[in-house]
């Protein structure tokens, strides 16, 4: 009896602490681990479904919960679509659905695929170059491909600096082949200065309308000016002379920028392009430079004078293409011999007449200078 009666109490203690041991029904705990777990499914089911908006759910949800288990189904989304220059509006749902799928992969520190990645850059820019840039494989092809075409300095520049570090075959002949040497000549009557002016310009904003009943997404914008939007985080993209950074901003709309030059002052290719060539220059022996923009003061003591000093001006620029080609050849080993032999430089000169007495006139550029473009004001860098 006393025995039974042991094995009573003994099994009576042991449910007291296995129901110590049980959570409450409302236990916080369980309560977010099963939200946890339903909000997964959720995610997994809507990211399947092929409905645009429910896809854009499911990756806002696989974003926010950290559910890096699911990027295997947001890459299948990036495989699958197919973009077009101008999406047509039944399409639109897709595009935007796939706004918030990059957004995912990007905070995800997802990898994407090279060929993938580089279709998306005509409508997605910006998301295209952060996911090339991150890529493990050989991104070369895509980011020279991407160099060629890019309208917004910033997407330039991000493609550059991968390919200046790599020293891609092919990048330096075609900064050169695109590079042009700018001449402001200035005449002035003797022992007299002149003056010179810039430009600046701002940023326009976006204005495509909030999409209703649709998760807020990221929005990404490549920048080499980390401080411009002072309350947004610039995160570091790719190093180089000039750096590239990105911005992510919720601005409650999915106006996704385009790549487009806009009117923000972002700088001057021809002296992005110096400063990729001159670093490369670095190699040779002696310091050869190109200057994609020089001043020339001629004081004016005839028509013979200024045109000697004109057309010296011009030979300068040839014998520093020249030399510096020759390094970036023999020296730097980033030009071929056939990529040499097609370069010739591209000459622009602005002349600015401040002279006070303007009674005898200047003199027209000879026609022995060649290849040079004599304008009234220099063109826009070649993109």
């Amino acid at each position: 009896m006393r025995g039974f009666l042991a094995v009573a109490m003994l099994l009576m203690f042991l449910a007291c602490v296995s129901g110590a041991q049980q959570p409450p029904p409302d236990d916080p705990v369980r309560l977010l681990r099963d939200d946890g777990q339903r909000r997964a499914q959720w995610a997994n089911e809507w990211l399947r479904s092929g409905d645009p908006r429910q896809v854009a759910w499911g990756a806002w949800l696989a974003r926010q919960d950290r559910r890096t288990e699911l990027i295997p189904l947001l890459l299948q989304q990036v495989r699958e679509y197919q973009p077009t220059q101008l999406p047509p509006p039944a399409a639109l749902d897709h595009h935007d659905a796939l706004l918030v799928v990059l957004d995912a992969l990007i905070e995800l520190n997802a990898t994407v695929p090279v060929e993938d990645a580089r279709k998306l850059y005509s409508q997605f820019p910006a998301q295209s170059l952060i996911l090339l840039v991150r890529s493990r494989e050989d991104n070369q092809s895509a980011l020279l491909e991407i160099l060629q075409n890019a309208k917004a300095n910033w997407n330039w520049l991000a493609a550059g600096n991968v390919l200046a570090q790599k020293r891609t075959p092919g990048f330096a002949a075609l900064l050169l082949s695109r590079f042009t040497q700018h001449i402001t000549v200035t005449v002035i009557d003797e022992r007299l200065g002149g003056l010179l002016g810039g430009l600046i310009s701002e940023c326009a904003p976006l204005h495509r309308a909030p999409k209703q009943g649709w998760p807020p997404v990221g929005l990404y914008e490549l920048t080499q000016i980390p401080e411009r939007i002072p309350w947004l985080t610039a995160t570091f993209l790719a190093g180089g002379e000039t750096s590239v950074y990105y911005l992510r901003a919720e601005l409650g709309g999915y106006d996704n920028p385009p790549d487009e030059a806009g009117a923000c002052d972002d700088g001057d290719r021809d002296r992005f392009r110096a400063q990729y060539l001159n670093k490369f220059l670095e190699h040779g022996s002696g310091r050869v430079i190109l200057e994609p923009y020089s001043h020339v003061m001629i004081e004016w003591k005839g028509e013979a004078a200024y045109t000697q000093q004109l057309l010296g001006a011009v030979e300068e620029k040839r014998r520093q293409f020249s030399s510096a080609v020759a390094v970036l050849q023999d020296y730097a080993r980033v030009l071929t011999p056939d990529e040499r032999a097609k370069l010739e430089p591209r000459i622009e000169i602005v002349i600015r007449d401040e002279r006070v007495d303007r009674s005898s006139p200047l003199a027209a550029v000879p026609e022995s200078v060649g290849a040079v473009t004599v304008r009234p004001a220099f063109s826009k860098p070649l993109l």
